[in-house]
């Protein structure tokens, strides 16, 4: 037992460690890499008196109640996504201050390219060990489950796409950047899976309450 959850709970931080240096290259992609959801936060927060990281923090809970309501799994794979994913994009920030930024739009699109690569096989890393998804890749395999007959990159991509377009409606910045990070992010996310031979939607992640059941049994 221990040393499976060891090897579990190792292949997660590794992929959430994965993630924090992909966003790097997000952050230095400069306004070409903005996504789906802070669209979606930034229309909120231009259009309320809440600032962007209240407006992030309100669509999580919205997302995290739409998860319980749909069954969705949230575990300790999902409260370790929460409180790593910040803290990895932070220290790699840090040691890679010095990167350059991309000087163009054209170094800004090979930017998002490797950000959304990166990104998406990390995604892969850390749900691979079933401990629970973060709320809005929770979201995805509830979706996903719904439309069994739907490429998972179809499903993302349909996910973000209502995010990016009510963001819009709401006033946020809507251009080619966006549109390019939407399309990237669900293809590289597929293509990341079929690396991989990952499904999402076949895996039951374990919740807080299952995995605690299994240590009792221990």
């Amino acid at each position: 037992m221990i040393r499976e959850y060891s090897k579990r709970v190792f292949l997660c931080v590794a992929g959430l460690a994965l993630y924090g240096f992909g966003n790097v290259f997000s952050v230095k992609a400069g306004e070409v890499g903005t996504n789906a959801w802070n669209t979606l936060a930034l229309g909120i927060s231009g259009t309320t008196a809440v600032s962007f990281g209240t407006a992030t923090m309100l669509i999580s809970c919205v997302i995290i109640l739409i998860d319980i309501v749909g069954r969705g799994k949230l575990g300790f794979g999902t409260l370790l996504n929460f409180l790593l994913i910040p803290a990895f994009s932070d220290l790699f920030l840090a040691l890679l201050a010095d990167f350059p930024a991309a000087p163009n739009m054209v170094w800004g699109m090979v930017y998002t390219l490797c950000a959304q690569l990166v990104l998406s096989f990390a995604l892969v890393l850390y749900m691979k060990p079933a401990l629970g998804c973060g709320p809005r890749d929770t979201l995805m395999v509830i979706l996903g489950r719904k439309m069994p007959k739907a490429p998972i990159g179809l499903v993302k991509f349909l996910l973000e796409a209502a995010a990016l377009a009510v963001g819009a409606l709401l006033g946020a910045p809507f251009g080619l950047g966006s549109v390019a990070v939407l399309v990237l992010q669900a293809s590289m996310f597929q293509f990341a899976c079929w690396v991989c031979r990952y499904e999402p939607r076949n895996v039951e992640h374990e919740n807080f309450l299952d995995t605690v059941k299994r240590w009792k049994k221990k």
